[in-house]
């Protein structure tokens, strides 16, 4: 008897056993997506919060230039980010098609990404043609590291539902990754406040250096890991059908993806808002007369905006990523109004509204994602193309389109209300008070419109509810046909091989 329990107790044992779902992602790939999202999120926040404030006060170069930068330089990747996607979809290797440039594009992205925090000593047009080539590296290799990244990203899990989780681990560290940059402020506070006027510039100099080069090192490692972690669990109809699909098909598939040109156009509009979060530090460092107010306020309204992100998954669940990402803007609107009406001769009211307005920012930037990956399956659903690589660099000419535009609309906004420079290193240059309350006003109004402007293509999106619930079903039929035909043919064209040689 007591044989018969010790002989039971293996099979027990593998009837408890949960038997794991081989299109699910495997942690391994989880973490290491989520840490390159982390530093990749850094490297992002670095320039679109500090860059402009680098340009003009360490560079010491005019905002008209810095301008005429950012539309250069956008300019050239919109050709890069669509090239790029087309590069990774027509790609196959042993290691897949997108691991192999995620791998080797970390290299030069690290390198460049401490070379555009570095003041060469050069004269002002050696200054400049310094910035040009060291940016537009960063910006190429910065492509072909992230639209392969954001592809296997996709492609680490074929279940629709885990996407909502691995999107909110990516999105809460990728928010992290934000508090990296987001210590520049109190850093150059304490170094202005405990360093001898002589060494000021010197110090902070420095500061950015270390800052891009910690951020440059984390980026490589992760390159590195995603290599060797992150394996590809989707099966497109496409590649069942053995289907080359050429470059004009996958552009006109792109303009048919009613979800992806919505989300496209909202976070252009949105670009407005950006230019004040870009404003920021001018109205800490110059109205508030307080760089480290910026990190202060800054972790003050990341708390509620991670709560908001933790619950994705479950708001998902009731509401449409499409309806959260409305509802975001609706109340950052309302919130920057009554920022607007408030004013900022409070230090209490400014740090108030500016942590209630962010709430909704994680919500919205996990929601977008979500629309982005569920976008790649209607594409495949109306058109029977599936281009991850094409639609997440449209993905991201959609974040540099919008960093393009802040970027040129923060040294225009700061030229309007007359923002001066200084011409050397050691030149002390004191605001107006019409600059320093034009500062409040791109920090209030320009989110104000940007947040109202964003729900307007949203509107447009109809791929959500119970049509979203349809189409995945009706998709999934499609992949499940499609490689049936596949193996039913190798099975005659191997009869028939069998046939032949029994006939010999």
């Amino acid at each position: 008897m007591e044989n018969a329990v010790v002989q039971e107790a293996p099979e027990l044992n593998k009837r408890k056993k949960k038997v794991r779902n081989p299109e699910a992602a495997n942690m391994s790939a989880i973490v290491t997506f989520c840490g390159s999202t982390f530093f990749s999120r850094g490297i992002g926040e670095l320039l679109a919060s500090y860059f402009t404030l680098f340009l003009t006060d360490f560079m010491l170069i005019p905002t008209a230039h810095i301008t005429v930068l950012m539309l250069v330089t956008r300019i050239l990747d919109a050709f890069t980010d669509p090239i790029a996607g087309s590069i990774v979809d027509m790609t196959h290797t042993k290691y897949g098609n997108a691991r192999p440039y995620v791998l080797w594009s970390s290299f030069p992205l690290s390198i460049f990404t401490v070379l555009i925090f570095m003041v060469p000593n050069f004269s002002m047009m050696g200054r400049l043609v310094y910035v040009y080539v060291a940016y537009i590296g960063y910006g190429l290799a910065q492509t072909m590291f992230s639209v392969p990244l954001a592809t296997l990203g996709q492609k680490i899990s074929a279940v629709p539902e885990e996407r909502k989780s691995i999107y909110t681990w990516s999105g809460f560290m990728g928010t992290f990754g934000t508090a990296i940059p987001g210590s520049v402020p109190i850093i150059l506070q304490y170094i202005k406040t405990h360093f001898d006027e002589t060494r000021v510039h010197s110090v902070q100099e420095t500061a950015y250096f270390i800052i891009a080069m910690v951020i440059g090192v984390g980026t490589l490692v992760f390159g590195i890991m995603a290599f060797f972690t992150m394996k590809e669990k989707v099966k497109p109809i496409s590649s069942a059908k053995t289907e080359k699909i050429k470059f004009r098909k996958n552009i006109g598939a792109i303009f048919k993806n009613r979800p992806l040109i919505c989300i496209f156009l909202s976070s252009v509009a949105i670009s407005l808002r950006s230019m004040g979060y870009g404003a920021a530090i001018y109205f800490y460092k110059e109205t508030m007369n307080n760089y480290a107010l910026a990190t202060f306020i800054g972790i003050g309204s990341s708390i509620p905006s991670y709560i908001f992100m933790a619950a994705v998954p479950l708001l998902a669940k009731k509401f449409a990523p499409r309806n959260l990402c409305i509802a975001g803007y609706v109340y950052t609107a309302v919130m920057y109004l009554l920022f607007f009406f408030s004013g900022y001769k409070s230090v209490f009211w400014v740090a108030f509204f500016y942590i209630i307005s962010g709430v909704p920012n994680g919500m919205i930037g996990t929601c977008s994602t979500l629309i982005i990956a569920d976008s790649i399956d209607y594409m495949e659903w109306r058109t029977g193309i599936r281009s991850d690589g094409l639609v997440w660099s449209i993905n991201g000419l959609k974040t540099k389109a919008t960093s393009t535009l802040s970027g040129m609309w923060l040294p225009m906004g700061l030229g309007l209300i007359g923002y001066h420079t200084a011409q050397n290193a050691s030149e002390l240059v004191i605001q107006s008070d019409a600059t320093k309350q034009g500062l409040f006003y791109l920090v209030t109004l320009a989110p104000l419109a940007g947040s109202v402007l964003a729900i307007v293509p949203m509107l447009f999106d109809n791929f959500y509810g119970k049509r979203r619930e349809a189409i995945f079903e009706e998709l999934h039929k499609r992949r499940a046909e499609a490689q049936a035909l596949i193996e039913s043919e190798r099975a005659l064209a191997a009869a028939a091989e069998g046939g032949a040689s029994a006939a010999e």
